[in-house]
């Protein structure tokens, strides 16, 4: 058995999952042969008015379906999506290169978060673009944010005390960890991977509690230590039963961890990647 949550990007949060004991349904149409007489002549008109009616039901039939189908409402790309007032509470540096933002919120914007993994969309006014940006903290406390100190970013990595911006509901399903598919492979150990700012999520689930009784590893890669975000937190994740595997690509000379050329870990029930 092997399953894959695989989010892509630090923007969003899209899931992937493969299992062994899942089986594959494939719609077959029956073929029918006709006779040479059909295919030419008065057949001809036969055969084209049977494909337009067998067109127009299946038509009808899909109309039919969609409109049985229940509208799930979602937000994303594209949607209509209501921002609200938040205001900056603190904005220190978790690492080389990357910003800890905590937001306030009104609890129309914090509510709908459940999960390590979901994200926000935020922009500093109503007319600037948003940017989505996954969660570091565990739902029910503050929001909080890890942040890549890039240009695209100057507008909420500068940011100060008690600046106002515009964010978005809680987004995204999130890792859901309690899930059917979960419960019936019976995951018992979990590998996480990340790099870079890409380990907000994974604090989200790993302190949400989430892989509680399971055996978890997570690889963490970064470009040095001085890169490496909540590194203070390293031994409390390893209390609760996550072994925590850093990887440097520019380590220096005293780095006795693994490397980026190291051989890869071990085959895990669960992949969690960002």
């Amino acid at each position: 058995m092997e399953a894959f949550a695989v989010p892509i990007g630090s923007s969003s949060v899209r899931a992937l999952s493969r299992h062994p004991s899942a089986t594959a349904t494939v719609s077959c149409f029956e073929s029918w042969r006709t006779s040479s007489r059909a295919l030419f002549g008065a057949g001809r008109q036969a055969l084209a008015g049977t494909i337009g009616a067998v067109t127009f039901s299946l038509t009808r039939l899909v109309r039919a379906r969609r409109a049985r189908r229940p509208r799930v409402p979602r937000r994303g790309w594209g949607d209509d999506v209501k921002f609200f007032d938040g205001s900056v509470k603190s904005n220190v540096e978790a690492a080389n290169g990357l910003r800890l933002i905590t937001l306030e919120a009104p609890a129309e914007v914090a509510e709908p978060y459940k999960r390590g993994g979901q994200f926000l969309q935020a922009k500093a006014d109503d007319e600037s673009k948003p940017s989505f940006y996954a969660i570091s903290s565990a739902p029910g406390g503050s929001l909080e944010f890890l942040i890549k100190d890039v240009p695209s970013n100057d507008w909420i990595t500068g940011s100060s005390t008690g600046d106002v911006l515009k964010v978005s509901p809680v987004m995204g399903k999130g890792f859901d960890t309690s899930c059917q598919a979960w419960e019936e492979a019976d995951v018992n150990q979990v590998s996480l991977f990340a790099t870079g700012s890409g380990v907000a999520p994974m604090r989200a689930v790993i302190e949400s509690k989430a892989l509680a009784g399971k055996a978890c590893r997570m690889y963490y890669g970064a470009r040095e230590e001085s890169s490496m975000a909540y590194a203070d937190r390293f031994d409390e994740w390893r209390r609760a039963g996550v072994e925590i595997v850093p990887v440097l690509s520019q380590g220096a000379e005293a780095w006795t961890g693994r490397h980026e050329s190291t051989r890869g870990p071990p085959a895990h029930d669960l992949w969690l990647i960002w």
